[in-house]
């Protein structure tokens, strides 16, 4: 399925379907899924997906990774993650790191973007991230962080993905290169992500949707 700009709204981190049409809006969707369930997609010729290796199941992880490898040449596979680290669940900092890492070298070799997880543990990720010194775009997902911080993140190259639990500040503070919406997990359609945000920035969800669609075009080629 190829990506077009129109009158059309990206969610760019989802674990379900949504309708292919919401408030009059073609409804886009990248579909976060595990490696070992990606086999239950075959038929799915009308999604996108990004597919990784979640920091909190980053234990034993040998066989998942190999399986990956395999996945992340499907067309339809679009972005590597989500990856990540996270401080406060999951295995050792270390192990983690490691399996992230390896994540990390796959989306370069893949030239495909990356769907971050960060939960406390941002010096560490901008170490890798400076690290790498990669083109490949890094997605930081469901970002609820501080504005001071966004402002950092974005600044080195991140980009960032907000949610319904986003502060208005804080969505201020993201320049309009580096924003993206998405709905995780949460009920909201995306639409209504669309239209909180386009709410705190005071702009129409018509240019909403025309700014996030160039995004996602420059981001996923």
């Amino acid at each position: 399925m190829n990506i077009a700009i129109g009158m059309e709204l990206f969610d760019v981190h989802t674990h379900k379907k949504p309708l292919a049409v919401v408030n009059g809006y073609d409804v886009r969707y990248i579909l976060n899924i595990y490696p070992e369930d990606f086999k239950n997609a075959e038929e799915d010729i009308d999604s996108l997906f990004s597919c990784g290796v979640h920091p909190w199941y980053s234990l034993n992880t040998e066989s998942d990774l190999q399986l990956l490898t395999e996945i992340a040449q499907d067309k339809r596979v679009i972005a590597i993650g989500e990856a990540g680290l996270d401080k406060l669940q999951g295995a050792d900092l270390a192990i983690q790191t490691d399996v992230f890492r390896r994540q990390i070298e796959l989306a370069i070799q893949t030239h495909k973007p990356m769907i971050i997880h960060c939960v406390k543990a941002w010096d560490e990720l901008i170490a890798l991230y400076k690290e790498y010194k990669t083109a490949i775009p890094w997605i930081i997902h469901g970002y609820r962080g501080k504005p001071e911080q966004a402002k950092q993140l974005a600044a080195l190259g991140f980009k960032l993905s907000v949610g319904e639990m986003c502060s208005d500040e804080t969505i201020k503070s993201i320049p309009s290169d580096s924003l993206f919406c998405e709905t995780d997990t949460s009920v909201i359609s995306i639409y209504g992500v669309y239209q909180r945000v386009a709410e705190v920035l005071n702009i129409t969800v018509d240019k909403l949707s025309t700014i996030i669609a160039h995004n996602v075009k420059c981001t996923f080629r």
